[in-house]
């Protein structure tokens, strides 16, 4: 075996000061990583405002835009009274509020025509929509109502030009309340609400 003599490296202290190859040099400050804190607090602060707008704001009535009423209501027929269907017509808003029909205004009995239940009996909705097909109106469309909560019975109606027909099928269903909402999908759309006595 061969021996080297000593030298300044085998000169190892007792208690040796740890020293790594990271060191700052004498007057530098270290270096922060502040760049990926503001990327993961961007990133939190986008998942919040999601999750507000996916789950809270739906429960609230509000929407993100009007294309969601426009489609207004499905067809769901074959859905039971009893059942809510997954979209049916969301609530139009009232813009003006018409009188009581007159026998003497025309009606045109061959627009579509929606036919919602708003209260908790089963069967309301089928019963008014018989009624309106029995009076001449072509129903195409009875379910739920899942728009905003009514007080009463309200026959909506989508433009001026349907204002005639809309007080017509009041008087056929025997509902007081006309409303126009442009917003709606169907030309004409009857809401049977609490106390309907048809």
């Amino acid at each position: 075996m061969r021996t080297y003599p000593r030298d300044e490296f085998d000169a190892v202290p007792e208690s040796p000061r740890r020293q790594g190859v990271h060191r700052t040099r004498e007057g530098e400050e270290p270096q922060r990583r502040s760049g990926l804190g503001w990327i993961l607090a961007a990133g939190i602060l986008a998942l919040v405002i999601g999750a507000v707008a996916f789950f809270l704001l739906p429960r609230l009535g509000i929407s993100g835009s009007e294309s969601a009423v426009a489609s207004a209501p499905s067809t769901s027929q074959a859905a039971p009274e009893g059942s809510q269907p997954a979209a049916s017509a969301p609530a139009p808003a009232p813009t003006s509020a018409a009188p009581t029909p007159t026998p003497t205004e025309s009606a045109n009995k061959a627009l579509e025509v929606g036919v919602y239940n708003a209260t908790g009996t089963a069967g309301l909705g089928n019963r008014v929509a018989t009624t309106a097909r029995t009076a001449g109106w072509t129903v195409t469309d009875v379910g739920n109502w899942a728009g905003a909560p009514v007080n009463s019975s309200v026959v909506y109606y989508r433009s001026a030009a349907d204002a005639g027909s809309a007080k017509a099928l009041a008087a056929d269903l025997g509902i007081q309340t006309v409303l126009e909402a442009p917003a709606l999908g169907l030309p004409l759309a009857a809401v049977v609400g609490p106390g309907y006595a048809g």
